[in-house]
């Protein structure tokens, strides 16, 4: 396991926004440390699209283990799990921090949709929020039952998307950061930042606890203004997965038109390029320096 250079906790509490990517394998959260992204992001909604699957909590936790174990034994950047419900209740919550400590993540995000969960684009699925006492609970027993008091524990509310509005966004937000929540997540799906925008400037004027936002759908808006509004942690998240179905059917469709390699040279890195980031040098070293 490569220990990072920081933490999510430590990210949570910067000067500035920091960006975390979205990724589902080893090899994209490389090119994303490459890219210069500050921490890294396991998503649901990427990790069920590698296993072609919906996102819809048909994964558990060992799924979420292999992909984390891989990508912290490789890159020295901090990985936030995307927790999604946290579990059937706080006893599955408990299991999922366990796990995902012990194989190196730095954090854990949990939502306040019900058990199991339906991605949030998806439409017409899960109107209804779980009960605030109920996630309060799943909190309440990240925080005491992690064994590293530096793995973040970060709360995020879906009510701005089931149209509950902003005072209940705003009261679940606060009570999820009284329960001891290290971030809260306020998500969002429509085109327009205003929303979120709105709710930063709000909450601030009480409040503390940092903010954490996912522009998936207000694609629009600079990091800069994100950074003015306060946000410690803005997630990138499913363009890796999104990217990889792109090249993947432009080069497959190109390659299966007249049934030859040569098509698809451009659409391609070399493959000294491939054997750059999978280490084949270090390979090379190893076996001079070890094998007998």
């Amino acid at each position: 396991m490569i220990h990072p250079d920081t933490t999510i906790l430590e990210l949570l509490r910067g000067e500035h926004a920091s960006v975390l990517m979205g990724v589902h394998n080893a090899l994209g959260a490389k090119i994303a440390e490459e890219a210069g992204v500050d921490g890294l992001w396991i998503s649901s909604f990427e990790v069920h699209a590698a296993a072609r699957l919906p996102d819809a909590d048909i994964l558990g936790p060992e799924d979420y283990v292999e992909v984390v174990s891989k990508i912290v034994d490789r890159v020295k950047l901090p990985v936030l799990v995307d927790g999604n419900a946290g579990g059937g209740n706080a006893i599955n919550t408990i299991r999922l921090v366990r796990e995902f400590e012990k194989v190196g993540a730095s954090g854990i995000c949990i939502e306040d949709n019900i058990f199991p969960k339906r991605c949030s684009f998806y439409d017409g699925m899960q109107q209804e929020l779980e009960k605030s006492s109920t996630f309060r609970g799943k909190i309440q027993a990240s925080l005491e039952q992690r064994t590293d008091n530096g793995f973040a524990v970060i709360a995020r509310t879906e009510a701005l998307i089931k149209g509950l509005g902003m005072k209940v966004a705003l009261e679940r937000a606060k009570e999820y950061a009284d329960e001891g929540a290290e971030g809260i997540l306020i998500h969002h799906k429509g085109t327009d930042s205003e929303p979120i925008l709105e709710f930063a400037e709000t909450w601030y004027k009480t409040e503390t606890r940092p903010l954490v936002c996912v522009p998936t759908t207000y694609n629009t808006i600079s990091y800069q203004a994100l950074d003015d509004a306060g946000f410690k942690l803005i997630i990138f998240a499913n363009y890796g997965i999104r990217a990889q179905v792109k090249a993947l059917q432009e080069t497959f469709g190109l390659l299966m038109k007249n049934k030859r390699l040569a098509d698809a040279n451009d659409e391609v890195v070399s493959m000294d390029e491939v054997f750059r980031i999978i280490y084949v040098d270090e390979l090379r070293e190893n076996e001079d320096r070890y094998v007998r």
